[in-house]
């Protein structure tokens, strides 16, 4: 009988406290300052130099050679942020978006 007065106290508690989620995705929730998400290329500033696409470790950033021009892969993407620190003109930004969910392919291809 003893042990049910401990647990009956948390119980109460709980119930009168406020919940620690949220809503998602009724509720918007913003990104933790620093977090790495969606790439963005201001393709005005890029010089075309294919760096980003060498330094790659998944090999989400192709050079395309027709275009020659760099292209995300999304899907493949670890957003380490290797493209953005090797990128001389620093042309390459990663957002604090997250909601990348798509069931088309070309949404997840930057180019």
């Amino acid at each position: 009988m003893m042990p049910i007065i401990p647990l009956l106290k948390d119980v109460l508690v709980a119930l009168f406290r406020k919940p620690a989620t949220v809503l998602y995705p009724y509720v918007k929730v913003k990104a933790a300052e620093g977090y790495r998400g969606r790439i963005e290329v201001d393709w005005k500033k890029c010089i075309h130099c294919s760096s980003c696409a060498r330094v790659c470790p998944s090999a989400a950033c192709k050079f395309n050679p027709k275009t020659k021009k760099p292209e995300f892969d999304l899907r493949q993407c670890v957003f380490c942020g290797e493209c953005k620190d090797i990128c001389p003109v620093k042309c390459i930004e990663l957002t604090q978006d997250f909601e990348m969910a798509s069931g088309k392919k070309k949404d997840l291809i930057v180019k």
